[in-house]
């Protein structure tokens, strides 16, 4: 089966964020100072603007596969869909990791899904904290790609807070902020995936996602 351009980009953006987001976090635990110092220059970098900051560029826009670099529009010096999301990904990792003695990182858990956990983990006799449910219903009502990254950063930095780490997958992550940041894709795709991610009944560790598995 051949993929479509839109497939590959998918696949390829997703295993590209999981994979960068899982060796910084490897580094990390394991206490490099290179690893620490570039996660330290991630977290003060706007998560909305590739490029700003010429010390992480390495890392958000170094060797990436055509797939990430030429999608629709063909090479230009403006920053693709998947530049966008990718450096977002990134931006929003390292926010989520600092000061955590494990990985945030987790395999398979969406944005819809680590939303619900923390929700539930903030309940005070409700089954989803009010508040946290609407900072994500704020993402998904954003107008702009900025808006979305700014409402999913503070988002970010809830979960931060949390005493009992709450995980979520970067590379899946990574898919969602593409197809909000390209125009010419339906954002509505991504809103039902919150929405049905957000209420679903919690799954056992060993259970994917539907998303996990494309």
């Amino acid at each position: 089966m051949i993929d479509s351009p839109y497939r590959s980009v998918r696949r390829v953006l997703k295993a590209t964020a999981a994979a960068r987001v899982a060796e910084l976090q490897s580094r990390v635990l394991a206490d490099n100072s290179e690893a620490v110092a570039t996660v330290a220059r991630l977290r003060r970098c706007d998560p909305a603007d590739v490029g700003a900051e010429p010390l992480v560029w390495a890392v958000t826009l170094g060797d990436l596969p055509d797939e990430l670099t030429s999608y629709r529009t063909g090479r230009s010096d403006l920053p693709t869909p998947a530049e966008r999301a990718l450096h977002a990904g990134l931006v929003l990792y390292a926010l989520h990791q600092q000061s955590r003695d494990e990985g945030v990182h987790r395999p398979g858990v969406s944005l819809g899904g680590a939303v619900g956990q923390l929700a539930r983990m903030r309940a005070i006799d409700e089954d989803l904290d009010a508040a946290t449910v609407a900072r994500l219903h704020h993402a998904a009502l954003a107008t702009s790609f900025e808006g979305h990254v700014h409402h999913l950063r503070g988002l970010i930095q809830l979960m931060r807070a949390e005493k009992q780490t709450v995980g979520l997958d970067y590379g899946l992550l990574a898919v969602d902020l593409w197809q909000l940041a390209d125009p010419y894709q339906d954002t509505r795709e991504v809103l039902t995936r919150w929405g049905r991610d957000l209420h679903a009944r919690p799954k056992p560790p060993n259970l994917t996602t539907t998303e996990e598995k494309k």
